[in-house]
Parts: structure tokens; C-alpha cells; sequence
């Protein structure tokens, strides 16, 4: 078996790669090239310290890994069902932290879909202790919330990219990798709303509004009860969204859900995020 750096590959012959060792994953979540393209921009890929594991020219697995300053992320680690049980994850994960501490990291990051056992066993191999439990939550299009308030709102202002990108760097919870300020600000064309209410409650939501989906959804609530405004907040952003599908990732399960819940949103699965420290 031989690792090749994925920076020697196309996104073409990548996402063909991930694909293939997703086929009966436990949430497939499959790619296209685009998709991919704006995966390893956004989340600070480094393709060159990534790698593709193969044997006699043919793809046995790969991984990747997202370099910011200090910290790596491993991310999109598979491997095809036929080269399972061989030893091949585990050799890919030993080279992605080599790299990470040639790149001087000091932690890694990652997160394992809760119940895929086997990758959560390797980490915990490694040394990766569980930081937190994530939700990945969706809300589809039409969905009527539940009225858990009188909607008492009092000014909604409208804000432009570099306006959400100030409002995500004020948050007061360490986000995740997916969503912090480094991946937001990789973004194009975010927007936001602030929320002001009768009762004196105020909260804001960032997010990106697809001509099909709403995602990049961020709520912070700043004054006022957590559960009642972010169902405020969420329902101002639906009303005004009524035709997208919704999609919010790796949130907290603290009194903000249950404002999400409110406004319509589902659990679709969990994350657990894990960390290392080297």
C-alpha cells in the first residue's frame, strides 16, 4: 500500500474516491466535484498534507486535513468496504498526524457520527477524548411551527456579509470547526437579520439563502429568554424563506434547541466531536 498526497489528484478523481467509501455509510452524505471544490476552500483543507491510500493503482481509501493556525481537522476519513479491517484507516489517520505536527499543531479536531462505532474506536485508539455531542438539525420547506410565542416583534434589521461576519466573531460559545469565524469568513455572501422584540428580547441569525436551501444558519440570542428568541428569530428568517429547505449543522443541545425545535427543525443525526492534543 502506498499513500499518495491528494494535492497529486484531481477533485475529480477525489470525489470519485469519497464517494466510493461512503457507499453503505451510515450517513452517506454523497459529494460532487463542486461540492468538494468548496469543502477543502471553506474549511482550510490542505490537500498537500492530506493523502489517498492505494495499492497497485487502485483506491483503497483517503483522508483529509483542515490546517488553521496551531489546530488541524481531520475530516473525510474512508475507506472502500472491500479494504476494510486491514489496517488501511489506521495507517491513514497515523499519516494525517504526522502532518498535523509537522504543521506545529498543538490539538486536532474531528467529529464521528454518533453510533459509527468502528471510526469512533479508532479515534479513542489514538488518544481522542470526547469534547462535546453535536446536532446536525433540518427544517423543510412549508413546515409550520409551533406557536410557542406571540410573534412580538418589534424591528428586524437586515444585515450585509461583513456585518454577519462581525456579529460571528462576538459569539459567546467556542463553535465547532464547520462554523467558526475562519470558515465563515471563507464564505461568500452571507447575510443576517437582528431581531428586536416587544418584550425586550433580541437575537440575531446569520446564514446563507441558496435558490433551494438556507444553511450557514448561526443564532445567537442576546437579551430575553434563549428558547423563545430563537423561535422568534427563526420564524422571522422562515417567513421570509417560505420556499427553502433548511439546514443547520453542529449545533448545541442547550435551551436554543428547543427554540429550534419550535420553529420547525428535526433532529436528523448527531455528531461527536473529539479532540487530540499533541
Amino acid at each position: 500500500m502506498e499513500l499518495i498526497p491528494a494535492d497529486r489528484f484531481s477533485f475529480r478523481q477525489l470525489t470519485e474516491a469519497y464517494n466510493q467509501t461512503r457507499v453503505d455509510y451510515l450517513v452517506p452524505m454523497p459529494m460532487n466535484e463542486a461540492r468538494l471544490r468548496e469543502y477543502v476552500y471553506a474549511y482550510d483543507v490542505a490537500l498537500a498534507a492530506s493523502c489517498v491510500a492505494m495499492r497497485h493503482k487502485t483506491t483503497l481509501g483517503l483522508g483529509m486535513l483542515g490546517l488553521r493556525p496551531q489546530r488541524g481537522w481531520v475530516t473525510r476519513l474512508g475507506v472502500l468496504p472491500s479494504g476494510r479491517r486491514q489496517g488501511i484507516g489506521q495507517t491513514i489517520l497515523e499519516a494525517l498526524l504526522d502532518a498535523a505536527a509537522r504543521h506545529q499543531c498543538r490539538e486536532v479536531w474531528l467529529e464521528v457520527i454518533k453510533g459509527n462505532e468502528p471510526a469512533y474506536q479508532l479515534f479513542s485508539k489514538f488518544g481522542f477524548t470526547e469534547t462535546r455531542e453535536l446536532i446536525v438539525a433540518r427544517r423543510a420547506p412549508g413546515t409550520e411551527a409551533r406557536r410557542m410565542v406571540d410573534m412580538g416583534v418589534r424591528r428586524v434589521t437586515n444585515l450585509n456579509h461583513e456585518e454577519a461576519l462581525i456579529l460571528l466573531a462576538q459569539r459567546r460559545e467556542r463553535p465547532n470547526w464547520l462554523n467558526e469565524i475562519e470558515t465563515m469568513s471563507n464564505l461568500r455572501n452571507l447575510s443576517a437579520l437582528l431581531v428586536e422584540m416587544n418584550n425586550g428580547g433580541r437575537g440575531w441569525v446569520t446564514y446563507h439563502a441558496g435558490l433551494l436551501q438556507l444553511t450557514r444558519i448561526v443564532v445567537e440570542v442576546v437579551a430575553g429568554d434563549p428558547a423563545e428568541v430563537t423561535a422568534t428569530v427563526l420564524n422571522v428568517l422562515h417567513r421570509l424563506y417560505k420556499r427553502q429547505d433548511a439546514i443547520v449543522e453542529n449545533i448545541f443541545e442547550d435551551a436554543l434547541w428547543s427554540g429550534y425545535q419550535a420553529a420547525g427543525y428535526f433532529d436528523a443525526f448527531h455528531r461527536i466531536e473529539m479532540m487530540l492534543t499533541l
